[in-house]
């Protein structure tokens, strides 16, 4: 029985043996070529070799490892806002009972557009007072227009006077002449030179017929005289006081004026345009009391309504919300770490959700004082104009940036000249990130790099590669491969 076992082992044995040469003697082709392929892939300990065959089907690219000039950019996520310079809570200025809304929500409207009018009891008063101011200025430009007349007037009279002409053409003049009440009191001293005048004539007539003496003559030359500087004395008096009276009636213009002005001030604080403070004084009985327009302050659009007619209102009261969208501001939240690295005036490079594809273009205009202590995250803005949205052909009030979308954000911080890889040589394995040196034409190594963050296309090498060593730009892919499989054909 035992050589029975005996002879069934070295029965086993013999076909064992048979069976490894059938198999090690007649392999099929392609496991032959797989086989030496991971022969000559795996000759040395890491080094992959490839015949040129495989190098082609792969296509492989072998490339210097060079320093060039490389972007440098900070990532962030951001967020699309209004701009807070360009939007507004519209209220009354004053309580009152809403009349009339001309403007819905969504609509567009221009700067100085009448949004709303509200009946207001309390601006009677002012209104009352403007009227009163107003026929004040009217009498006081009157009344100024008459004292000028009568100003030139006497100022005319006083240069005659100081010509030296004759009684009988200075009454002449003043019969036709604007003087009012100082009339009468020239006229008096005028009536005695016109007496010493003719007197003095006479005199001198019957001197020459030797009827009168020299002494009788005298006597009426200093009558005369005294009447000429009487009168003159009068006139430039009268002048005097015509000067005297325009100016103060100037004066009482300008008060008039300025009253009015002040009035007038109310309104324009009320919202009432000029051609509606006009209209006002013209046709006080159009009104039973005034009645305050709601005007827009800017070009924009209405987001928000919250008024109705009927409703009583105050000065709290908000009416509408209006913002101008022809710009907004994108809002980035940079990090504490990288705030060193970022400037006013740099530029940023923004996408929004909606619109993937298309990168906006802008520069910061602001940066943050402070840094929020529980993300440690600074605010940075940048306002940019708003593209119009189709059909629209201009700017403004229909933009595709609408506040709130979701921004991704790229601040450009710098171009540096670096030592530099493609994206396309680079593999991860696991947390390794490799790249392929080539050793020559046909024998790659696997090497772990430290790389900076992709930029353009290409990362900047922080460690692992020297300048002017060859590595795989493309087709790196099948190495990893090929160095995947070794590892599991020695495991």
């Amino acid at each position: 029985m035992r050589r029975i076992f005996i002879l069934i082992a070295l029965s086993l044995m013999i076909a064992s043996g048979f069976a490894i040469w059938v198999y090690l003697n007649f392999k099929s082709p392609e496991q032959a070529i797989s086989e030496s392929k991971a022969e000559d892939s795996h000759k040395e300990d890491g080094i992959i070799k490839l015949n040129e065959n495989a190098i082609k089907s792969a296509g492989i690219v072998i490339e210097d490892v060079k320093k060039m000039v490389i972007g440098d950019y900070i990532t962030a996520t951001g967020e699309v806002r209004a701009n807070a310079e360009k939007e507004a809570y519209i209220t009354p200025r004053i309580p009152g009972k809403v009349v009339e809304v001309n403007y819905r929500l969504g609509d567009d409207v221009n700067n100085g557009e009448m949004l709303a009018r509200i009946d207001s009891v309390e601006t009677e008063e002012i209104r009352a007072g403007f009227i009163g101011a107003a026929a004040n200025l009217k009498a006081a430009e009157a009344n100024l227009e008459k004292e000028r007349i009568l100003y030139n007037s006497k100022a005319k009279i006083l240069d005659i006077i100081k010509k030296g002409i004759k009684s009988e053409e200075t009454i002449t003049i003043l019969k036709d002449a604007e003087l009012g009440k100082a009339k009468a009191d020239i006229l008096k001293p005028l009536a005695r030179l016109e007496l010493g005048e003719a007197n003095l004539k006479r005199e001198k007539e019957l001197y020459q017929d030797n009827i009168s003496s020299m002494k009788e003559v005298v006597a009426a030359e200093k009558e005369y005289t005294s009447a000429m500087i009487e009168f003159q004395t009068g006139v430039e008096e009268m002048f005097l006081n015509a000067k005297h009276e325009l100016a103060k009636v100037e004066a009482e213009y300008m008060s008039a004026k300025a009253r009015m002005e002040e009035r007038r001030e109310h309104f324009y604080h009320y919202g009432f345009s000029d051609t509606e403070i006009d209209e006002m004084i013209d046709e006080s009985r159009k009104y039973g009391h005034a009645r305050i327009p709601i005007i827009a302050p800017f070009k924009g659009r209405i987001v928000e309504r919250m008024v109705t007619v009927g409703q009583v209102v105050d000065i709290s009261t908000k009416l509408f919300k209006l913002i101008d969208l022809s710009t907004v501001w994108v809002w980035a939240n940079i990090y504490e770490k990288d705030l060193g690295m970022v400037k006013k005036g740099q530029e940023i490079f923004i996408t929004v959700t909606p619109y993937p594809d298309r990168v906006f273009t802008s520069r910061i205009t602001y940066i943050s004082d402070t840094v929020d202590p529980a993300t440690r995250i600074v605010k940075v803005r940048a306002e940019l104009v708003n593209p119009p949205t189709p059909p629209f052909t201009k700017g403004g009030q229909g933009g595709l940036l609408k506040p709130e979308m979701f921004a991704s954000v790229k601040i450009d911080i710098g171009r540096g000249f670096s030592l530099a890889v493609p994206e396309s040589a680079v593999q991860r394995e696991g947390e390794n990130t490799i790249v392929f040196v080539a050793k020559d034409e046909t024998s790659f190594k696997k090497r772990i790099v430290t790389l900076d963050a992709e930029i353009d296309g290409y990362h900047s090498v922080l460690s692992g590669l020297k300048e002017g060593e060859r590595i795989v730009t493309k087709g790196a892919f099948t190495l990893k491969s090929e160095s995947l499989k070794g590892l599991m054909e020695e495991e």
